[in-house]
């Protein structure tokens, strides 16, 4: 059997066989290295505050609908289980999911060649496989359903529509499970809508009951999120809509092109960039293609224009956009010369090998220090992986320093270093957040207000760690002029200690 992807490159047709054996061969591999990765990188950031937030179920939540917060607690809690591995496997099946239906679109449009060229897109994208489809955030649940709802209008479109209510009943479900997962989703109908009033063939549409069945199914996952902020002050809304600045900003603009570019890989946004122009140019157009073109460009366009305008540095925001653009891409790689196609496959393949490259390293460092500690007997000021901090034996270090037993509560700065302390203790005390505006969705949490016996806790590196415990002192004392500074405890990266915890001790009342 040829577990190769050969074929790719060959002008001759794709049997469904070899197609087949070919898309197993790419999502085991792609599986298989992302399981690595899943099982030996701590918590980032956002998924520890999402599993922290998210122990205390919620109709919805202040960052974003309620899917992507539920799922790595779900799992959590039917297992029993407290890994990275456990919180991560719903994302997991959502990135392989979405792989399959990258696969079904790009067959949709161009045949076998084509899925296969629009599943090599997507599994070589450094995006698709981090935040995409691993990391406990919405980005996985949003893609895999925005994806099945374009896959299942790009099959009515191809019928011409006439279809039965089923496929339309899909369509809503599909899109239901989209904006429960991330408000991006919200262009999708606006899409669908505008597509109906351009396409005559898709106009008369508008005069059956499909699409209006689909609509309201579809609005139904939005539910949750409306219900949740008409009753919190529309902070969800009022928080997203003010991150867009005014005037002109080519600074932002040029990094979060150049984040955008890395997140496709150069070749994965070349090879885009040429479907749309080939497409402009009217070679061999379709209403799908048009369709899933419309689909893209909204998020891509919005955002961009976001980004030019303000500061948001946030260049993940297009990328449900580009998602949608990538069998455009595939159909058109399968129509290209086989020198050609070896030469993207082989520059394709050469940046995959750097990207691993680096996540394995990052990996490595992560859990270990071993690429600086040979060399460096503290860690050197450019080696940085807070962001990945193992903080597993924190809770040891209270508990032999009899600070776990006496505190009530536990307090930290910020969302971002709360998600990370309260993640690693098992959410087993109350979390508050000492600056309220940085509090997030734990300031609607039921014990926010909690009081007692508090310790308030924040991470640094080792050298940084009297800079970290004079500010947090004086953060405390603003609250209790009798807060005391206690000793850090020093945690381990590998045999060197490189995390240090900063810890004061004062009353909540």
């Amino acid at each position: 059997m040829d577990l190769t992807i050969k074929p790719l490159t060959d002008p001759d047709p794709i049997p469904g066989q070899v197609a087949r054996r070919m898309l197993v061969l790419l999502l085991g591999v792609s599986l298989i290295l992302k399981l690595i990765l899943a099982a030996n990188l701590p918590l980032v950031v956002d998924e520890a505050y999402a599993i922290a937030v998210a122990r205390e179920y919620s109709l919805s939540f202040f960052d974003h609908p309620p899917l992507g917060f539920w799922l790595p607690v779900l799992m959590g809690d039917l297992t029993g289980v407290a890994h990275p591995l456990v919180y991560r496997a719903p994302f997991l099946l959502s990135g392989l999911g979405t792989a399959l239906v990258m696969f079904a679109l790009g067959r949709e449009l161009g045949g076998n060649r084509a899925g296969i060229w629009t599943t090599v897109l997507y599994v070589a994208a450094p995006f698709f496989l981090l935040s995409g489809g691993m990391f406990v955030v919405p980005d996985g649940p949003l893609g895999l359903f925005t994806a099945l709802a374009a896959w299942q209008l790009v099959r009515i479109l191809k019928g011409g529509g006439d279809v039965g209510i089923t496929a339309w009943i899909l369509v809503g479900l599909a899109l239901a499970l989209a904006l429960a997962s991330k408000y991006q989703a919200a262009w999708f109908p606006v899409a669908a809508l505008i597509h109906m009033a351009v396409f005559p063939r898709a106009r008369r549409w508008l005069l059956t009951t499909g699409p209006w069945v689909a609509a309201m199914i579809g609005l139904m996952g939005l539910a949750p999120a409306v219900v949740w902020n008409m009753n919190h002050d529309w902070a969800s809304f009022a928080f997203h809509g003010g991150r867009a600045g005014g005037g002109i900003n080519p600074g932002n603009f040029a990094q979060t092109m150049v984040a955008q570019t890395l997140f496709l890989l150069p070749t994965g946004l070349l090879a885009v960039l040429a479907a749309i122009l080939a497409l402009g140019r009217g070679r061999n157009g379709s209403d799908a293609k048009w369709f899933l073109l419309l689909l893209g460009a909204g998020p891509i366009l919005i955002f961009n224009y976001v980004y030019l305008t303000g500061d948001a540095p946030f260049a993940h925001w297009t990328m449900p956009g580009w998602l949608l653009l990538l069998p455009l891409a595939g159909e058109r790689m399968a129509t290209l010369p086989p020198a050609r196609s070896r030469r993207f496959l082989r520059w394709t393949g050469g940046l995959v090998a750097v990207v691993w490259a680096v996540f394995l390293a990052l990996m490595v460092q992560a859990n270990t220090g071993a690429l600086t500690r040979w060399f460096y007997d503290d860690p050197p000021h450019w080696d940085q992986t807070l962001a990945l901090p193992d903080l597993g034996g924190l809770r040891g270090e209270l508990v032999a320093r009899g600070l776990w037993s006496g505190t009530e509560v536990l307090m930290a700065k910020n969302w971002l270093e709360g998600g990370l302390f309260d993640a690693a203790l098992a959410g087993q005390k109350p979390m508050r957040i000492q600056n309220e505006r940085a509090a997030h969705h734990f300031r609607y949490l039921s014990d926010s207000e909690a009081t007692g016996a508090t310790l308030l806790m924040a991470m640094s590196r080792k050298g940084a760690v009297e800079r970290t415990g004079a500010d947090l002192l004086a953060r405390a004392r603003a609250i209790d002029a009798g807060a005391t500074l206690l000793a850090p405890i020093m945690l381990l990266r590998g045999r060197q200690t490189y995390i240090a915890i900063s810890l004061v001790r004062l009353r909540l009342d």
